[in-house]
This record gives C-alpha cells, structure tokens and sequence, in this order.
C-alpha cells in the first residue's frame, strides 16, 4: 500500500563539491528524524532494500531522461521495493526531486535543499511525516547539470478504521464481527447470528499465528479444521475471508469493522452470503503478522 499522493518536486539551483554517497544517506536520514522528532514522531531506520529502490529509480531517471514516480514500463516504488528485497506487505512511499541547471555531483547541501523543498511541499511533507513508518532509504543521481533525488519509505502502516480504538482479543473480534453483521441482518429481517465456539476454534485452525507463508487460497480443510465432536452439527459452512497490507501491528476494533464493512459493501460477492436465510451460527478470527499484514475468516453456518 503506497502513501499517496507521491509528488515530485523540481529545483534550480547550484551546488558544490561532492560527498560520499553514505555520508549523504545519512545526512538525509537524519533530517527526516529531525523533522519526525519535531512532530513527536518516531525515528526511521536506515533499510538497504529501500536505498537499492531509491538508487534503482533515480538511475533510471537520468539515464532515460524521465522525471515520474512510474518508469516508462509503469513499474512503481513498490515493484521497486520488492525487487530490491522488499516485504509486499509493508506500506510503501515515495518523494523523488530534482534539480536543473546543477553543479555535479550532489553534495550535503544539496541533501538539504531538497529536503527543505519536500518540507515546504503540502504532500511530500506528508510522507515525510506519516505514521506508520519504520525505515528510509535515500540516492542520488547526477548527471549534465541535473541531479535526481529519491526518498524511500516503508513500514507497517496504521489500522484502519475511522477510530481504530485499543487492541482486541480473539473473543472480541469475533463479537464485534457479530454485532455488526447482526444490526444488517435485522434491517433485513432475518434472524441474528450466534457465536459458536466450535467455530471460532475452527477458523483459529484454519488460520495460523505464523502468517509467513498463509495464503487464504491455500486454506486447510475445513471438515479435519472442525472439533471431530462438532462434525455433525451443521448442514453447511461457509468461509469469507479478507486480507490487508499496510494496516498495522496489532488487531483493534476498527480492522474487524472494516472487514465487515468490506464484506458487506454493496456489489461486493459476500454481502448475499452473509445475508442469506436459514444461517444460525458463525465464528471468526482475526491475525497479525506484527508488520503491516492482517488475515480476517468468517465462518457463517447452518444447523440440521
């Protein structure tokens, strides 16, 4: 997930002596901490696979003579992040600058002009100063009196949710799921939903604590995930899930909502199953992997 909007900014200006390329990374990284720790955020790290996507992408400008956040072939910041390395996960940004009419190549106080461009710039302020963030990167290219900067960010991202509130637990998730669910089903006149405890262990076996190589289209069978004892118990069971990158390290409240939300959207394929009569009981479960990815399953079913 991309930080939006990713703007450019464009300068003309001079410049002086070069500066090895590590001591302008870290200057650079040090003036976005020093911005963060103005506004009580926290510091940033410095990430190799984000200076490889920086230096990947301001290269590719000079050489081809093209100044956008999308190379000619569409490729973006996040293709450029997970060629470099990257987790397809994390919540990925981007600010690229350059100058025209430059001496070459750029030095510390060309890391600073941009830097000053970018904070007085409504948008890559923003990015600069987004929650969310656990590491930078930052390159340099130079080249016929122009110079091209880029800036990289990425990390977890925040949880979604209009107010995402504190951390909740399985039982929690699954309630607020419920209660949701329930308030459209009762404007629909159908019967409300109970939660089934077989069914929450159900979909805590379906899906596991470890989301490292968890694909919800490589899901477990539903039938060996049940309790033996609970295998009589139901005509059918359905399973809904959804998936996010960019959203967080801990569940809360408004990540279940907003999955439900999803879920029943108008012209979204689960709202008619969620929806349907004759349905009694459900269960669900709500994971993190701690780096920006959260799995949601519902599992909605129907006793004999």
């Amino acid at each position: 997930m991309s930080l939006k909007p990713l703007l450019a900014l464009m300068l003309s200006c001079t410049a002086a002596a070069a500066q090895d390329p590590e001591a302008l990374n870290q200057r650079a990284l040090d003036l976005v901490n020093q911005a963060r720790q103005d506004q009580g955020l926290e510091t940033l790290t410095a990430g190799a696979d984000l200076d490889e996507a920086a230096r990947v992408h301001a290269e590719d400008m000079l050489d081809r003579n093209y100044y956008a956040h999308e190379s000619p072939e569409g490729e973006d910041v996040r293709d450029r992040y997970l060629t470099a390395g990257g987790s397809e996960w994390e919540l990925v940004a981007e600010n690229i600058a350059r100058c025209v009419g430059c001496d070459i190549p750029a030095d510390i106080a060309r890391v600073e002009a941009f830097q000053e461009g970018w904070m007085n710039s409504p948008g890559h302020r923003a990015n600069i100063l987004a929650e969310g963030l656990e590491r930078f990167g930052f390159a340099t290219a130079s080249g016929g009196q122009t110079v091209y900067a880029v800036q990289t960010f990425a990390g977890p991202g925040t949880s979604r949710g209009d107010e995402p509130g504190q951390p909740v637990d399985a039982q929690a998730a699954a309630e607020i799921a419920l209660d949701r669910i329930n308030a459209i089903r009762q404007d629909e006149d159908l019967e409300p939903l109970q939660l089934e405890p077989s069914l929450q262990q159900t979909a805590a076996a379906l899906v596991p604590e470890d989301l490292r190589s968890f694909a919800l289209t490589d899901m477990g069978s539903l039938r060996e995930a049940l309790p033996e004892e609970a295998r009589r118990d139901w005509q059918r069971i359905m399973t809904i899930g959804g998936t996010c990158g960019g959203c967080g390290t801990r569940p809360v409240a408004g990540d279940v909502e907003t999955f439900v939300s999803d879920w029943l959207a108008a012209g979204s394929p689960y709202r008619d199953q969620i929806l349907q009569q004759g349905l009694t009981h459900a269960g669900m479960v709500l994971r993190t992997d701690g780096k920006g990815r959260k799995v949601a399953l519902l599992l909605l079913a129907e006793t004999f």
